[in-house]
């Protein structure tokens, strides 16, 4: 009798063991999967895989509220490049395009809330133009896809590299972290994602982003132009004295301070060549207002009291104002750069393009103190660009383009934050640039739990 009970209670314990996680709420079980991934489950995520594309798609269209009906925005013909044709798409399951032409360029960051929402939702989301006209392709992660006519879309999206470049119509924007169960169902690896989505919440080195920029000759400086100003073939130019601003979006850039938000800054630097915020908008225009301060000042960069009225810090952009910007052989222009660091004695820098005009004709890319606290007559700012020997810029005002994580570093002040569609702790870390477990921690959370849309969550002070 007693080896019979025996036998009955390691029978019953492996039922148990078995059974165990029933015993465990979805949320439960969704935070012991959360442990083997990087990053938590995105918001708005479903915490393991829809049983249907009727749920996805119900899903998206829940999330996305009145504003934007997917079933009359949805396009029945849509472009396969690598089919080479239009495809009749009434019946295929596999995917689904629409029409958000209000989110067209510059304004190409306002498709972020509906790229996330269609992400959270199972697909894999693309941006594509049709001559001026803006389309969303999303494909959703359903058994099938793989083998489907829209699997090399599948895999464009989660391969490194230009592999995007083979439908043109694609417009390169940053990566989205997709929801656990995408990864569980193996339609891609933490691997995969780790050499995609680099969120390094740390604050960024822009000296260091600099540096490889550097330049001493007006040949080596005229070949980096045109490097860093061409963008498949388009926006090409190799003038030494035009390439500020595609400087400034390639340190930007290579210092991975762009927000995790979709957008048309990604990739290339079309829309910090030519730009003129007073004339185009460019570059400012095309940011989400919500992740950025700016001040705009009318009078006089130089003899401004920086020190009196608001320093400058690093991550900051400068524009600064002429009124003859387009004027042939005038020593006046236009001029963005970069704020890169402060020296030991509190100077201002920036690495960026100069052209000396006189005594002799000269050019490099090179770190110059842009201005000293307290001395309204020294530095580039009040020296050097204003007319002597390398032109005059800034007489007619300038702005001052600041992240909003800048702004929250100065003021070093907890704040508030609302959770947005897609978001994780590390996500929020970066934009914010603070360490993500001292983020949860405040919160009392733990890592890797997963937040809600519109949860109410706060930053933590940090050190200034």
């Amino acid at each position: 009798m007693k080896n019979r009970l025996s036998r009955l209670f390691r029978f019953l314990s492996i039922l148990v063991i078995i059974d165990l996680p029933l015993l465990f709420s979805p949320a439960t079980l969704h935070n012991i999967k959360a442990e083997t991934h990087p990053f938590s489950n995105p918001a708005g995520c479903f915490s393991n895989p829809p049983d249907s594309i009727e749920i996805m798609l119900s899903q998206a269209q829940s999330l996305l509220g009145e504003d934007f009906k997917w079933e009359t925005s949805r396009n029945y013909y849509v472009w396969n490049t690598y089919q080479n044709s239009m495809v009749n798409v009434t019946k295929d399951p596999y995917v689904y395009e629409f029409n958000i032409d209000q989110a067209a360029s510059p304004a190409v960051y306002e498709a972020d809330r509906l790229v996330t929402i269609f992400q959270v939702s199972g697909f894999v989301v693309h941006l594509r133009y049709y001559g001026n006209h803006m389309r969303l392709l999303a494909i959703p992660m359903i058994q099938g896809v793989e083998h489907s006519a829209w699997a090399d879309y599948v895999s464009a999206y989660w391969a490194s590299g230009d592999s995007l470049s083979d439908d043109q119509r694609i417009i390169p924007t940053r990566k989205k972290l997709p929801c656990h169960w995408v990864i569980d169902e193996g339609y891609v690896s933490d691997d995969q994602l780790a050499d995609l989505v680099n969120l390094d919440w740390h604050v960024p080195d822009f000296k260091q982003a600099s540096l490889p920029y550097e330049r001493s000759t007006c040949k080596e400086t005229y070949a980096l132009a045109a490097t860093i100003t061409t963008y498949q073939g388009k926006y090409v130019t190799s003038d030494g004295s035009m390439m500020c601003g595609p400087l400034t979006w390639s340190i930007l850039n290579d210092a991975n301070s762009f927000p995790y938000r979709i957008g048309n800054w990604t990739q290339n630097p079309a829309i910090f060549f030519g730009a003129n915020p007073k004339w185009n908008g460019r570059p400012w225009i095309v940011f989400p207002p919500d992740t950025y301060d700016l001040r705009q000042v009318k009078e006089a960069m130089n003899g401004y009291d920086f020190e009196k009225l608001g320093n400058l810090f690093p991550g900051d952009v400068l524009y600064s104002y002429s009124t003859l910007y387009h004027k042939e052989n005038s020593e006046n222009f236009d001029h963005i750069f970069l704020v890169s660091a402060i020296d030991s004695n509190g100077a201002r820098l920036s690495t960026t393009n100069l052209v000396m005009n006189k005594p002799i004709h000269d050019c490099t890319v090179d770190e110059v103190i842009l201005y000293q606290p307290g001395d309204l007559e020294n530095g580039f700012i009040n020296h050097e660009w204003d007319g002597n020997g390398y032109g005059k810029t800034g007489f007619s005002g300038f702005d001052v383009f600041r992240w909003k994580w800048i702004t929250y570093h100065l003021e070093g002040k907890a704040r508030d934050y609302q959770v947005r569609y897609g978001d994780t702790w590390e996500t929020i870390a970066f934009d914010w640039k603070i360490d993500p477990q001292t983020l949860t921690a405040y919160n009392h959370q733990v890592d890797g739990s997963q937040l809600s849309y519109q949860q109410e969550i706060k930053l933590p002070p940090v050190d200034k």
